[in-house]
């Protein structure tokens, strides 16, 4: 199966997690960058993240990880970046699971709240989706951090 995307360029699955992958593993702090469920079968990349070098600056929690999901179908691709550590999990959703927000909403979940927003995320192609959610992480989680300290 080949997917066409922006531009009229078409790739798999395997191909666009592969490209997915290959840059994360060019983010400061992201490590040990893996397929998951593994690299035969990946449905989704995942990478542990080094918090401090990521955000080049000190932060209340160490470890974290981020797991991003590319499923193409038919119509509006399924993607998902999504964050989590031990205080927080939040990311950008393009899926139906709240189709009142539109395509892609925003996903806020702590041990006292859970928020829904929407993401205003209008691409498709899986790597320009990554990259704009990596842009907004930064400041989602300087943002978070001093309402959990």
């Amino acid at each position: 199966m080949v997917i066409f995307l922006a531009g009229g360029r078409g790739f798999t699955r395997r191909e666009g997690l592969r490209r997915l992958k290959e840059r994360m593993e060019n983010v400061p702090g992201f490590n040990s960058v893996r397929y998951a469920p593994s690299r035969i079968r990946p449905r989704k990349v995942i990478a542990d993240v080094d918090i401090e070098i990521f955000l080049s600056d000190s932060f209340p929690r160490t470890e974290a990880t981020v797991e991003v999901l590319w499923r193409p179908r038919e119509g509006t691709d399924v993607q998902r970046v999504h964050w989590a550590d031990d205080r927080v999990s939040l990311g950008w959703h393009k899926d139906d699971d709240h189709p009142d927000l539109g395509t892609t909403h925003f996903q806020l979940e702590t041990t006292d709240d859970s928020i829904h927003d929407p993401g205003e995320i209008e691409v498709e192609a899986p790597l320009s989706f990554f990259e704009i959610c990596l842009d907004r992480l930064s400041e989602e989680l300087r943002k978070q951090s001093t309402k959990l300290c």
